[in-house]
């Protein structure tokens, strides 16, 4: 009865307990919660807010881009005579761009003639009598980059005309005509509204104000756009009374969020959040209500006091209910351990004398054994039936040490055969310093520890150079073994005399003889003459390797292809040539490279690497490769690894140069 007691206190205790805690829990977190709601909206909003800056970004980037490939084609294609015809191009491929312009003048860059195209109603206009805008300022300044040497962007602004905020692209130029040195400047204008009036239909920045700012400081978003453009006289007036210091902001480029008491009634208590926009050089400045932020912890708190009480309530009189109806907890934990001794038959006969044994096993057992005869009270039977346990959980202790040593020990072989792996693996470029009639680089990621990639480069003799690379199906030790094993046979086969198809053979025939598993590898060989630049290759199987020519346009290998290697026996594998010219580069990679997939299940295929590839198509070998495996690995995201990646990069220079 007295235990029973001491329980029905407890239980009172244990309600009070969790009435004062909830409180100290709702006081003391609800600052740190609100804290954390202001970060989690913070980044929410940047995220949001970034997606639609993104868009703003890619058309001001393709208007760019499509104005300079204009500019370039008149220079080099002498198409100066028709230029609304290309510049209508323009207007085909970027529904943003509301008008272009080009301005023509003599050597003495004095105007010589002038016309504007212009989108209105889907048609496009010609109008030889005015600028892109009407907008005074904004005219100065085309009238000013006519002069000038250097593309460049405009102040952002709003033209009534079109009801829109835009922003002007310049990008001056020469070209001949009849002998003549022109002078011309193409002008570029896209509308922002499209992308930016979405920032007044996001409901938190709706709810407040939200301006963002260009890298001069000038607004490129405003609730009023009468005030596109214009410097930040009036975000600082809106914002004098919040103590937060704008032009600091601006010059560290700081990021974060500040609540503020503004003396206007509508942002009595306001939420600043600022951050800045890395890849534009761009800021971004919101002001919001703080009861748009916390509405929903208001309303959470409101449900959740309740719910604690209630639950701490019902915890309480479930307590006085057990414990004043059932019999004491120790008793049932005593019979509890002595059925599980009783089910796991420690009465048995043991060898007292086994090491793994304690120290004082055989007081235990012996007790163990009086267990029928002798009368114990509740606490004598649930410490010795603790003391048998404790004895067995010692034993199987002893027994996950033994386990976790042998486990350590697989891993140190596998971290050998890595070793082993990687060490056959070309890795100390550059591999041939004293050469410079061609440059090459690779780079192998496997998936596991061990993976099944492998390649090799080396000199046959003086004026070839062999290349190979090899993907066995699977990963781990038994992939890992088997290309070894083929890299070996393809050193012991490769030569300078031998056609590259009856090594291949000789490889298939090999590998099918010294295994009986169903395991089998794709390989590319070939042979590049380093005087003439001519390729002789053969392939088994694997991803058809690319050749980058000098015009930026890429040729797949897809002649010369057979079935991969250890497949079958009595297989003919023939070859094929192709012709590098100097500055032209070979590709080689396995499929884990196109195969990768991002967080949507998309691969990054053949065309996600071609255009990796050909911006730096001019660059080393080794910026090749980095490039390749850096547009991966961001197309890849935080999605795992499941195929060994390998890409190899050969770059013929001939032999102009001296070594």
């Amino acid at each position: 009865m007295k235990i029973k007691n001491l329980f029905y206190r407890l239980s009172i205790y244990f309600l009070f307990t969790a009435i004062i805690f909830s409180g100290i829990f709702i006081l003391v977190g609800f600052s740190h919660v609100r804290n954390l709601i202001y970060e989690s909206n913070q980044y929410r909003l940047q995220f949001e807010v970034r997606e639609i800056l993104d868009d703003v970004e890619n058309s001001m980037d393709n208007a760019s881009r499509f104005t300079e490939h204009l500019a370039m084609d008149i220079k080099q294609q002498n198409i100066q005579n028709n230029f609304q015809k290309y510049m209508g191009l323009v207007f085909n491929g970027q529904p943003n761009t509301y008008a272009m312009g080009i301005v023509l003048s003599n050597t003495d860059k004095s105007i010589k003639s002038e016309f504007t195209l212009f989108r209105s109603h889907g048609n496009i206009i010609l109008n030889t009598k005015r600028f892109i805008t009407s907008d005074l300022l904004t005219n100065s300044w085309i009238e000013k980059m006519f002069v000038s040497e250097k593309a460049e962007w405009s102040t952002p602004y709003f033209d009534s005309q079109i009801g829109s905020r835009a922003v002007i692209f310049a990008y001056p130029f020469e070209f001949q005509d009849n002998g003549l040195v022109i002078h011309a400047v193409f002008f570029c204008a896209v509308e922002l509204n499209t992308h930016l009036q979405k920032l007044n239909n996001q409901a938190m920045i709706k709810a407040g104000y939200a301006v963002v700012l260009n890298d001069k400081n000038k607004i490129v978003y405003d609730p009023d756009q009468a005030h596109t453009g214009n410097d930040i006289g009036s975000v600082i007036k809106y914002l004098k009374n919040s103590k937060l210091d704008i032009i600091q902001l601006l010059a560290n480029h700081q990021s974060g969020n500040r609540l503020v008491r503004l003396e206007n009634k509508d942002f009595d208590s306001t939420v600043i959040v600022y951050w800045p926009i890395n890849s534009s050089n761009w800021f971004t400045i919101i002001a919001i209500p703080e009861e748009f932020f916390i509405s929903d912890l208001v309303r959470q708190l409101l449900f959740l006091i309740p719910l604690l009480l209630f639950i701490g309530s019902v915890a309480a009189a479930i307590i006085i209910y057990f414990s004043m109806k059932l019999v004491s907890p120790i008793t049932i934990l005593a019979n509890d351990t002595r059925k599980i001794i009783e089910s796991a038959e420690f009465e048995r006969e043991i060898n007292t004398n086994d090491p793994k044994l304690l120290s004082d096993s055989k007081l235990i057992w012996q007790l163990t054994k009086k267990h029928t005869d002798v009368r114990k009270n509740d606490i004598n039977s649930l410490t010795s039936n603790m003391e048998m346990i404790k004895d067995r959980l010692a034993i199987y202790s002893e027994s996950s040490i033994k386990s976790s040593s042998y486990t350590k020990e697989i891993e140190k072989e596998l971290t050998l055969a890595r070793d082993i792996e990687m060490g056959m693996v070309p890795t100390n470029f550059p591999l041939f310093p004293d050469r410079t009639d061609f440059d090459c680089f690779g780079k192998l990621i496997p998936a596991k520890i061990v993976g099944g990639d492998l390649f090799d480069l080396f000199l046959l003799n003086e004026n070839q150079l062999f290349i190979s690379i090899t993907d066995t199906v699977g990963k781990g030790i038994p992939a890992a073994m088997f290309s070894v094993m083929t890299r070996t046979f393809i050193r012991s086969i490769a030569n300078d005399n031998s056609r590259l198809g009856m090594m291949m053979e000789s490889l298939n025939e090999a590998l099918t003889l010294v295994h009986d598993s169903e395991m089998f590898a794709t390989v590319f060989i070939a042979k590049l003459d380093l005087k003439s630049g001519e390729l002789v290759y053969c392939n088994a199987g694997h991803p058809y390797p690319l050749i980058l020519r000098n015009n930026s346009i890429e040729e797949s290998l897809i002649h010369a292809h057979g079935i991969p290697v250890g497949v079958k026996r009595q297989i003919n594998y023939s070859e094929s040539r192709i012709r590098l010219l100097p500055g032209e580069s070979l590709i080689t990679f396995t499929d884990g490279v196109t195969e990768q997939m991002n967080n949507n299940g998309d691969f990054f295929g053949l065309e996600g690497l071609v255009k990796a590839i050909k911006l730096v198509s001019d660059s080393s070998a080794e910026k090749i490769v980095n490039t390749a495996f850096l547009a991966v690995d961001h197309f890849r995201g935080n999605t795992e690894i499941h195929d060994d990646r390998t890409l190899v990069a050969i770059k013929f220079i001939g032999q102009n140069s001296n070594r």
